[in-house]
């Protein structure tokens, strides 16, 4: 028994052995995965944190990047936008008329492809402020009925470069004025309506605008833009509000854009409270509907909508006031940027001086009075900022605002800082002419009655009317397109005398085998017809200049005898301005025997190429009433004149 007992004992003992080694190994085992899971976690931990500083070291460095480049980038933009505008508002007396067609017609083309390029950087800079989460609202009261006018003007011109229907549907009981951020719904719309446009080749778009829903003062919009394009491949629907996505890159490879607008538009709507988006069958068309709250602050119904105000009267460039004992200050260290805003500046009368620098700035300041400062915010040594609390101790109350390449900095920082507000580059002359008026002091300022400055006529002057008759031209699109009716019968002058010269140059470069000089000439007077409204010569000139482009020398071959008999043809159509031009009631008739030694001193110096001598006959036969048939003959040999062509006075001698 005793036996048995130590055998039970020494079994007992063995088994709490094996249970005491297996509890070490578990608790060793433990203590091993707890040190491992540590080091692991740990490891992983430090892998998190430094992808997460790498994350934001990359972001800082993309948005300083971005910073940088909207300096960098927007600051030659400036120069050739203020510098084009400059151009566009030079006075064109005297001018040789074909050199300032092809001048205004090239000035055009800039404005476009400027206003392009800054599209695109300003979608750039929209996303990353939306990433950086700077992007925010800035809602203010609004017309609705100006709102939906400037969408409609900016849109209504490219689907007339394209031939595209483009209907517009605004429902009448929609609000006269709302509160909201009016500048993203027109963004949101603007690019909706301009990728329709893009991606439609025939047929058109529809833009209908309505009220849905109202509850005490908020009401809900409704915006649909429906177009006849290639419409959206089901599959590709999830990735259509994605940054950067361009869907069929093999169908869409011509058509320019970032990939971005879409994205943010989106990304707009939201932070508006609204929704965007998208119904479409592929093949057939496609429908973007954006619907937002607004609130109402006249619920007054806009009735019918306007497309043309037909108060606000067009015409040549007229600053908003004159201020000659104005004294401006700005700085920048760009002399080219000081230049651009002397220039916008000009027809103001106001006295700009400029600086280079901060500390040029700060000497100018302690020895002058000025009655507003233009300060660039990023500039070497002393930047904006550090200028800004200099010019504060010395002069406290001065009216100072940035001028600044960066939008991505927004109004609050400038306020801030300090600064009375900012203008953005490229300088919107509009915007600079209301702000520094703004804070000029009332005696100081002559405000113009833009109305009374520009002489507009408001309808075709009865010796005019003909015009509408004219095959070929349609009035209303050439007086839209021209500004005004005054600057669409000047243009239709100038599209008559450059016939010939543009005639000679085209068939020239066409018989040369010249493509390169032929696609420019006929892009160039592509421009000029739509100017005058003369669409389908126009159109035929598009598809010239686009097989130039691409070297289809047989549809050049096929179309450029047409093209330049239906150009020629306007000689014809248009011969009647000479005598509208040359007509003038209240001037003294000439006599025929004054009339008759004209023609002989005109005889006698157009041989000698005596420019001063023929130049002062016809100036003083133009100060008479001439015969029809003398005046056109005075009328032509103005224009020989202006452009020196010598060969063709001689030929006009032997037919005077």
């Amino acid at each position: 028994m005793g036996n048995s007992v130590g055998f039970v004992l020494t079994e007992n003992l063995s088994i709490i052995n094996i249970l005491f080694l297996i509890l070490i190994a578990i608790l060793g085992g433990a203590i091993v995965w707890l040190v491992m899971r540590s080091t692991v976690i740990k490891r992983q931990y430090e892998e998190i944190r430094k992808a997460k500083d790498d994350a934001e070291r990359a972001y800082t460095s993309k948005s300083r990047f971005l910073a940088n480049m909207s300096h960098e980038i927007r600051t030659p933009i400036n120069t050739i936008m203020g510098m084009n505008e400059m151009v566009m508002r030079e006075d064109a007396s005297g001018v040789p008329k074909e050199y300032f067609m092809s001048m205004m017609n090239y000035a055009f083309d800039i404005r476009n492809a400027s206003e392009s390029l800054l599209g695109l950087i300003n979608d750039l800079l929209d996303i990353s402020k939306i990433e950086s989460g700077k992007m925010h609202l800035v809602e203010q009261e609004y017309d609705t009925q100006d709102m939906l006018r400037s969408i409609v003007s900016m849109i209504r011109v490219r689907t007339i470069e394209k031939e595209l229907t483009f209907d517009v549907v605004i429902d009448e009981i929609m609000p006269k004025r709302l509160y909201g951020d009016m500048g993203k719904i027109k963004q949101i719309v603007l690019n909706l309506l301009t990728n329709a446009v893009k991606y439609t080749q025939r047929g058109g778009l529809i833009l209908n605008v309505s009220m849905d829903a109202r509850e005490n003062d908020i009401c809900t919009l409704r915006f649909a833009v429906k177009d006849t394009g290639i419409g959206i491949k089901e599959e590709d629907m999830g990735r259509l509000f994605t940054a950067y996505e361009r869907l069929d890159e093999e169908v869409n490879s011509e058509i320019q854009g970032t990939g971005l607008g879409l994205d943010i538009s989106n990304r707009f709507a939201e932070l508006m409270g609204g929704q965007l988006w998208c119904e479409s069958t592929y093949g057939e068309g496609s429908e973007f509907i954006l619907t937002l709250g607004q609130k109402i602050i006249d619920a007054n119904p806009i009735g019918i909508f306007l497309e043309h105000d037909e108060a606000i009267s067009k015409g040549p460039y007229v600053p908003h006031f004159i201020a000659p004992d104005a004294d401006i200050l700005v700085v920048d260290d760009n002399p080219v940027n000081l230049s651009v805003i002397k220039g916008l500046l000009k027809a103001t009368r106001v006295f700009v001086t400029t600086a280079l620098s901060g500390e040029e700035a700060i000497d100018k300041i302690k020895d002058n009075h000025f009655d507003f400062v233009l300060l660039d915010h990023m500039m070497p040594g002393m930047d904006g900022i550090e200028t800004l609390e200099k010019i504060r101790e010395i002069e406290p109350k001065i009216p100072v605002y940035a001028l600044t390449a960066n939008s991505t900095t927004g109004a609050d920082f400038y306020l801030s800082k300090g600064f009375d507000g900012y203008l953005s580059k490229p300088v919107d002359t509009e915007v600079l002419e209301k702000t520094i008026l703004k804070h000029l002091p009332e005696e100081m300022v002559e405000v113009i009655d833009r109305d009374e400055v520009v002489e507009e006529l408001k309808e075709l002057p009865e010796n005019m009317l003909w015009i509408n008759e004219t095959e070929g031209i349609n009035v209303d699109e050439g007086i839209k397109n021209s500004g005004g009716i005054g600057s669409f019968i000047i243009a239709l002058e100038l599209f008559l005398d450059t016939i010939d010269s543009n005639t000679k140059v085209i068939r020239d470069a066409y018989e040369e085998r010249n493509i390169r000089l032929y696609t420019i000439k006929v892009h160039a007077l592509k421009s000029s017809c739509r100017i005058i409204g003369a669409l389908d010569l126009a159109e035929l000139a598009l598809q010239l200049e686009e097989a130039g482009k691409k070297k289809d020398m047989e549809f050049i071959d096929a179309n450029n005898d047409r093209f330049l008999a239906e150009y020629g043809a306007y000689k014809e159509k248009l011969k009647s301005l000479k005598v509208v031009v040359t007509d003038d009631e209240d001037k003294e008739p000439i006599s025929k025997e004054e009339l008759a030694d004209a023609y002989a001193t005109l005889k006698e110096m157009i041989p000698l190429m005596d420019y001063d001598a023929v130049s002062m006959v016809v100036d003083g036969l133009m100060e008479y009433k001439l015969p029809d048939e003398d005046a056109i003959k005075i009328y032509d040999l103005s224009k020989m004149l202006k452009i020196f062509d010598w060969d063709a006075m001689e030929e006009w001698i032997k037919n005077a």
